[in-house]
């Protein structure tokens, strides 16, 4: 991930605010700010806080706009202190962001993603020995107590694997 203020081009651009190659095309067409125009053979460069100060300025006036109908306009003077919370707010979540005391949301995907694949898998190997042992067993409490083993033994192995990679996570 880059850093604030850095230099980078369309895909990046995408990746940090996290949204499409086509949004990032739409913002230019809305008045995005760029560092260099994209042409043949050479890419778009952006600096990623001129694009941050653009979508902060943009989503204010977008409240204020929102605003103005209700109350028939709002001050300059309103306006400012808006903007000023908002710039406040931004600031906090990106001192948030560098304590490590907010989860990125990309990354808790990634986790629960791995948590799902790991009990899927889990529960299909407790599928195949309900199959090759059931068969064996005479009653139903025996087969019972095979399947809640199993089943167990698949939820354990998914939260272990998700211990091990917030740990990880917390450990970096």
């Amino acid at each position: 991930m880059s850093k604030p203020g850095s230099r980078v081009n369309r895909a990046e651009l995408a990746d940090v605010f996290g949204v499409s190659l086509p949004t990032i095309d739409s913002w230019v067409r809305d008045g995005c700010p760029f560092a260099e125009k994209g042409a043949k053979g050479r890419e778009w460069a952006f600096e990623t806080a001129n694009v941050h100060r653009w979508l902060v300025d943009r989503a204010v006036a977008d409240v204020a706009a929102g605003y103005e109908g209700e109350i028939g306009g709002i001050t300059a003077e309103e306006a400012k202190r808006r903007k000023a919370v908002a710039d406040a707010v931004v600031a906090e979540i990106g001192a948030d962001e560098a304590l490590d005391q907010v989860v990125n949301r990309h990354e808790a995907a990634a986790d629960v993603a791995s948590f799902c694949i790991s009990l899927r898998t889990g529960l299909s190997n407790a599928c195949a020995k309900f199959a090759g042992r059931a068969a064996a067993m005479t009653g139903a409490p025996e087969i019972q107590a095979l399947a809640e083993k199993e089943i167990n033994q698949a939820f354990d192995s998914a939260r272990d694997d998700l211990a091990k990679r917030w740990g990880d996570a917390q450990g970096a």
